[in-house]
């Protein structure tokens, strides 16, 4: 059976970040603070229905969210206006020290999205990574 189907391009994008994993953690598990980094979700998020809802530069937008857990899982679902669903691997590593840790983002290709709609959106990430390291750096 040939699965060629379910493969899609993908790149991980990271950031260090000069603070403790678990207060790292806190922050990033917070569904609330996304808006604070997260520039593609608008201003603000609010709780609907046990879910999350952005309004932002894709229009209304549902995330839905893994629980918090002890292994750094930040995954999220966006569900854009459309109905399509974009899955978002997100981690936060432990480094050596303990001092300071490393969040990676795995920005999935999605299907019809050409090498330069591909690129740019790797170049948003970045933008929010650094975002978030400069908020998480100055505490």
């Amino acid at each position: 059976m040939a699965h060629d189907a379910f493969l899609t391009d993908s790149v991980t994008l990271g950031v260090s970040l000069a603070c403790p994993w678990d207060k790292a953690y806190a922050f990033l598990s917070a569904p609330a603070n996304m808006p604070r980094w997260a520039s593609g979700l608008g201003d603000s998020m609010t709780q609907e229905d046990g879910g999350w809802i952005a309004e932002g530069p894709l229009g209304r937008v549902t995330i839905r969210f893994e629980p918090p857990n002890s292994l750094g899982v930040l995954d999220h679902t966006v569900q854009l206006p459309g109905g399509e669903q974009n899955y978002n691997p997100m981690r936060l590593v432990h480094d050596a020290g303990g001092n300071a840790c490393i969040l990676l983002f795995t920005l999935l290709r999605q299907p019809g999205v050409t090498d330069e709609q591909f690129q740019d959106d790797q170049n948003w990430v970045r933008k929010d990574l650094a975002s978030l390291k400069t908020l998480l750096d100055e505490h």
